[in-house]
């Protein structure tokens, strides 16, 4: 079977005609899948910059709550040492006691050492 130059010629045009398509759509294809790449690149940075936003972030969290940890443990320790101070004044109780002694003894009468010198000097220079 022989075919005529026109029945070739129609199916090389038709060959080309499909030859044309297939490369229009590679083209559309190559197209598309750059801009995917491109946009999957811009994907990755945005991602990579966020990871390090956060991870710096993380930082600061875990340094503020070091130095948290830091100040709690400050004012734990400067509570035990007034909880201390306070156990180791006198109780109104004690000074109520030694209030009633000091009344008692009325310390306002002693004579102190000059007085006494004083006093017996007198006394031993009248007799």
């Amino acid at each position: 079977m022989q075919q005529t130059p026109e029945t070739e010629l129609n199916q090389a045009a038709r060959i080309s005609g499909i030859i044309n398509s297939i490369n229009r759509r590679v083209r559309v294809l190559e197209e598309r899948n750059s801009n995917i790449q491109r946009k999957t690149e811009v994907i990755e940075d945005n991602m990579i910059n966020n990871y390090k936003e956060v991870s710096e972030g993380i930082k600061k969290i875990n340094s503020d709550i070091k130095e948290l940890k830091k100040d709690f443990e400050d004012i734990r320790e400067n509570i035990r040492m007034l909880v201390k101070e306070v156990q180791s004044r006198a109780r109104k109780e004690d000074v109520d006691v030694i209030q009633q002694y000091i009344n008692l003894w009325n310390p306002t009468n002693f004579v102190t050492n000059r007085e006494l010198d004083k006093a017996v000097k007198r006394i031993v220079s009248e007799k």
